[in-house]
C-alpha cells in the first residue's frame, strides 16, 4: 500500500507541476513574449527611422546652404515662368535680341492666351529675315533671356542664303 500511495503522491505532484507549468506559460511567459516581440518591432522601426534620418543628414549636411540653394532654384523658376505673360515685354526683348544678332523682324502676331494645367500659355508667330548664323544667334539669344520659350515650328524659304519665314513659339507664365 505504501507503493500505491507513493505512486498517487507522485501522480498528484506531476499533475500539479504540469498545471503550474501550463499556468506559468499562459499567465506569465506568453504575454511577456508577445510584449517582447512588440518591443523588438518598435526598436526595429526606430532603427530604420534613425538610419533614414542619418542618410538625410549625410545628404544635406548644411540646412542653411540647402535653403539658399532652394531659394536660388526658386528664383530661376520665377525668372523662367514670370507671374504674368507680359507679351509686350517679351516682344520688346525679342526685338532687341533680333537687332543685336542681325535678324530683321518683319512682324509679330500674338495669339490668344489660355490657361492649361495651371500655366498661362500664348502662341505667337514672329516673321523674320536673316542668314543662317544670325538666325541661330537669335534663337540662342531667345533661349538666354531666361524665360521659358518653346519653339513649335519654323516655316519659310531660303533665297541667296537668307531665310525668310515665320517662327511659331509658345511663351509661358503662371497667370494671364
Amino acid at each position: 500500500m505504501g507503493a500505491r500511495r507513493a505512486q498517487r503522491r507522485f501522480f498528484v505532484m506531476a499533475v500539479l507541476s504540469a498545471l503550474f507549468g501550463v499556468s506559468f506559460y499562459f499567465l506569465s511567459y506568453a504575454p511577456q513574449h508577445d510584449a517582447l516581440r512588440a518591443k523588438e518591432a518598435e526598436a526595429a522601426s526606430l532603427r530604420r527611422e534613425l538610419g533614414e534620418w542619418a542618410a538625410f543628414r549625410r545628404a544635406h549636411p548644411d540646412p542653411v546652404k540647402e535653403a539658399t540653394a532652394v531659394g536660388e532654384r526658386k528664383n530661376v523658376v520665377d525668372a523662367m515662368l514670370p507671374e504674368r505673360l507680359e507679351t509686350g515685354t517679351f516682344l520688346a526683348e525679342a526685338e532687341k535680341r533680333a537687332a543685336s544678332t542681325g535678324i530683321v523682324l518683319l512682324g509679330a502676331s500674338p495669339g490668344n492666351p489660355k490657361m492649361t494645367d495651371g500655366l498661362a500659355m500664348e502662341k505667337m508667330r514672329i516673321s523674320v529675315r536673316g542668314d543662317y548664323f544670325a538666325l541661330l544667334d537669335f534663337l540662342y539669344a531667345l533661349e538666354q533671356q531666361g524665360r521659358f520659350v518653346k519653339i513649335d515650328t519654323m516655316r519659310g524659304t531660303v533665297e541667296d542664303g537668307v531665310f525668310k519665314g515665320d517662327l511659331e513659339l509658345w511663351i509661358y507664365a503662371r497667370s494671364i
